[in-house]
């Protein structure tokens, strides 16, 4: 969307210019990170939940993935850290995990759909210990 793409250029241009952002390391914007998802929760966990401040809440966690990314990708690899690349994984993650969302049988419940996500994440987690 032109927002999405929008707030993408302005995280590159953070990158570019702003000097508190070049100080900063991916590790060291996990706090930040961790803050504003306690923000959300609290914006979900209350009596009524305020649409405007979730929306301002989750904007926050979506910057801070973004400048995470961008980060990065700084400082490993821009051809290995990007946003592409988190969306491929994130996609074949879904793809694996939760098969139906690209047209396999729906799992008849939620106790299903969770079982098969805990199965299938355990067997890939296992398939990369013995990668190591």
């Amino acid at each position: 969307s032109d927002s999405l793409a929008q707030l993408a250029g302005y995280v590159d241009r953070l990158g570019e210019v702003c000097p508190w952002t070049a100080r900063q390391r991916a590790a060291d914007l996990l706090f930040h990170t961790r803050k504003e998802l306690l923000e959300v929760e609290q914006v979900l966990r209350a009596k009524e939940i305020d649409e405007s401040a979730l929306c301002s809440e989750l904007g926050d966690v979506l910057f801070d993935v973004l400048l995470l990314i961008r980060v990065a990708a700084r400082d490993l690899s821009p051809a290995a850290v990007s946003l592409e690349a988190c969306a491929a994984a994130a996609c074949a993650k879904l793809r694996r995990r939760a098969p139906y969302v690209s047209g396999a049988a729906v799992p008849a419940s939620p106790e299903e759909a969770e079982a098969w996500w805990q199965r299938t994440k355990e067997a890939e987690k296992a398939e990369a210990w013995w990668q190591r």
